[in-house]
């Protein structure tokens, strides 16, 4: 009973962006009908008695037609109200026909308002039963009316009838066919506008991870979605998540790991390059689990290799179509180009910033990592340590061997220090022999130990290779002594010759005695 009570509701309503031009239209259909037939009662002859009533009620229409339409605000008024006015039109015009002369009255002329009206402004269902309404209610009028015969009547009914069957039918399937073509203009204004701003966002060069994001809601809008989401495939059994964005904040988290089954359907189908189409989602699984009914997913190619892919889902079984998958399909090509991009840009800026022999960070990347860390130290009240570090007697490393034994020695040397160095360190080599560390949250004497530990591996070759006879002079200073780069630099180095004064192969701390010992040497 429920389900009947809402689909009579749902067939029912009027569009919200038509409701306020459907309840002044209807107010101007009572204002105009109204006119019509009072003028049509003064000027036909006929019972006084009954001609009066009808332009009463067409006076009664007329002021009804022009409160409704000045008055009443129709886009926050239930829609059964624009209902019960049109039902009174018919009752209306209906009366006023079995009034003036039933079937030689040309009052049914009224009911072509209504047709016109409840075909342009109702759904189908409802505009055939309005269309139903009207002919019932001029056999009921010509039946009753007085004056005329039944042949007469009938005439008129099987003119009239026809008449608005055909008029109604052709304003629908008009009406249809424009609502069809602005939806296909709206959906390719959508399309244009996400790629425009997908491919704006790449040439203005956002940040990989803005980007993804702005990925994954544009396409959400696209298909009108619930949520959606561009993952990386990181293996042919694993995905991980680098956008989403979700209607009701069901979603998976951005970094986190999406499993792809080996023979699952959506497997062959990155493989392959193909779209995956989902009406209903298995029960149990991860989007069942979130609330959601379907999916689409459509892999994304980059440099002829399965990247990852773009998904969308909803709540209901069924919800994506085959527009669906061609609108996802010409996105995913466009992110594989954007991805692309991302992708060099990103290999590019690695080149820019890393040093070519050792592959650690270049002396500009040390500087902008040193400003970047000072800065948040600052913020946070927290220590940072810088180190300095040179390769002892490298001169004659490259005497003895030639520049193809220095250069294995300062690679070997920087893969050690680069086990030793945390991930939130960097690791950089500033000069032709010398190194520096940056260590966040550290103080000088925790930064020595390990410096003590990547030397000693150095000594040793421990996980780098042999590396006989090659040592290391370090200088340390921390944030407690100064917090401006520039400075925590320089005092790295006084720390740093102060070791090479005292015979190398050591990592000396910076303290004002030291430097005042270096000064005066």
């Amino acid at each position: 009973m429920k389900r009947a009570i809402h689909a009579v509701r749902s067939a029912g309503e009027i569009r919200q962006e038509e409701r306020a031009a459907a309840g002044h239209t209807g107010a101007m259909v009572w204002v105009i009908a109204s006119l019509s037939v009072i003028g049509m009662a003064l000027t036909l002859p006929g019972d006084r008695v009954h001609r009066g009533l009808v332009v009463a009620m067409g006076i009664g229409g007329g002021v009804w037609g022009i409160c409704s339409g000045t008055l009443l605000d129709y886009r926050r008024l239930p829609t059964w109200l624009i209902h019960l006015s049109t039902m009174a039109g018919v009752v209306s015009i209906a009366v006023a026909i079995s009034l003036s002369g039933g079937p030689e009255s040309p009052a049914w002329a009224a009911f072509f308002y209504v047709v016109v009206f409840v075909a342009y402004f109702f759904k189908p269902p409802v505009a055939a039963a309005y269309f139903l309404a009207c002919v019932l209610a001029e056999v009921i009028a010509l039946v009753g009316g007085s004056g005329g015969d039944g042949a007469e009547g009938t005439a008129t009914l099987v003119i009239a009838a026809p008449a608005f069957v055909v008029l109604g039918v052709a304003i629908v399937i008009g009406k249809r066919f424009l609502f069809r073509v602005r939806r296909q203009a709206e959906h390719l204004a959508a399309e244009q506008g996400a790629l425009r701003r997908v491919a704006t966002a790449v040439v203005s060069g956002e940040p990989a991870d803005r980007f993804y994001q702005l990925v994954a809601l544009e396409a959400s809008h696209l298909l009108v979605a619930e949520a959606a989401g561009i993952l990386r495939l990181d293996a042919p059994d694993q995905a991980t998540i680098l956008g989403s964005w979700a209607r009701h904040h069901r979603e998976y988290g951005v970094g986190n790991t999406f499993p792809v089954a080996p023979d699952s359907d959506l497997a062959h189908a990155l493989a392959a390059g193909t779209p995956v189409r989902v009406a209903q989602v298995a029960p149990g699984s991860s989007l069942d689990k979130l609330g959601y009914g379907s999916s689409l997913v459509a892999p994304i190619q980059v440099a002829g290799r399965s990247w990852g892919f773009l998904a969308a889902a909803a709540s209901r079984a069924g919800a994506f179509d085959a527009e669906h998958e061609r609108r996802l399909i010409e996105f995913a090509a466009l992110i594989s180009s954007a991805v692309t991009n991302i992708e060099d840009r990103v290999a590019l800026a690695a080149q820019a910033s890393t040093d070519a022999l050792t592959g650690v960070a270049n002396h500009r990347a040390f500087y902008e990592r040193l400003a970047a860390d000072m800065a948040r130290a600052r913020r946070y009240g927290s220590p940072l340590s810088v180190a300095m570090i040179d390769v002892d007697r490298f001169k004659l490393v490259n005497d003895a061997g030639g520049h193809e034994a220095g250069d294995e020695i300062l690679a070997r040397v920087a893969g050690a220090l680069s086990e030793a160095a945390r991930a939130e360190d960097t690791l950089a080599r500033v000069g032709g022999d010398e190194f520096a560390w940056i260590l966040p949250e550290t103080v000088a004497e925790e930064a020595l130990l390990a410096v003590e530990r990547a030397r000693t591996a150095v000594g040793d070759g421990a996980g780098a290779g042999d590396l006989p006879g090659v040592t290391l002079s370090v200088g340390i200073c921390d944030t407690r002594h100064t917090e401006d780069p520039t400075e925590l630099v320089r005092l790295a180095d006084r720390a740093l010759y102060s070791s090479k004064e005292h015979g190398r192969d050591q990592a000396r701390l910076y303290t004002p005695t030291s430097s005042d010992e270096l000064a005066a040497t």
